[in-house]
């Protein structure tokens, strides 16, 4: 095996750093179900007839479990900074380590130098999704208490604006 035969490969996991990092999927699959939800409840709040609005009770609730979402964005926000400075700097060192493969592309792997070719495929391939899974995690244990109160309050919601 030659260094040249790992090239595309670690242009791949170049590829793969730098589309995370810039990546937002968590943003719209896990948390903007939860922002739908809650603008569908509020908008049960801008009814024009007063009779049909849910109570202000449950209004004070979405007002909570709005503000704690403004919170958990705002840290989640912060968290995401940190992993595409994380895959930022692993794209960085795949690109250095694509220049090195490419200076000795036509070289030989040379016995004992094998774990060289299983750093530079893991390296392409396992930091990006590990990354990105730990963030999803996280925020997914975070978020499910929000979305059960805002799943309550608009089952509740939606209740009393069926018994007017």
């Amino acid at each position: 095996m030659k260094y040249g035969d790992l090239s595309s490969i670690v242009q791949l996991g170049v590829g793969l750093h730098v589309g995370t990092a810039v990546l937002q999927l968590y943003g719209e699959l896990g948390i903007a179900p939860l922002e739908r939800r809650i603008s569908r409840i509020r908008r049960l709040f801008r009814l024009p007839d007063e009779a049909e609005r849910p109570s202000r009770e449950l209004e004070e609730e979405l007002n909570w479990v709005e503000s704690r979402y403004e919170l958990f964005k705002i840290e989640f926000f912060r968290e995401y900074r940190w992993c595409v400075a994380l895959n930022s700097a692993v794209a960085f060192l795949l690109a250095v380590l694509l220049i090195v493969i490419a200076l000795k592309a036509d070289d030989q792997i040379l016995g004992g130098y094998e774990f060289f070719a299983v750093f530079a495929i893991a390296a392409s391939f396992l930091p990006a999704p590990v990354i990105l899974g730990s963030l999803w995690v996280d925020a997914r244990r975070r978020v499910k208490k929000l979305k059960s109160k805002a799943e309550a309050i608009e089952k509740r919601a939606l209740d009393e604006a069926a018994s007017v």
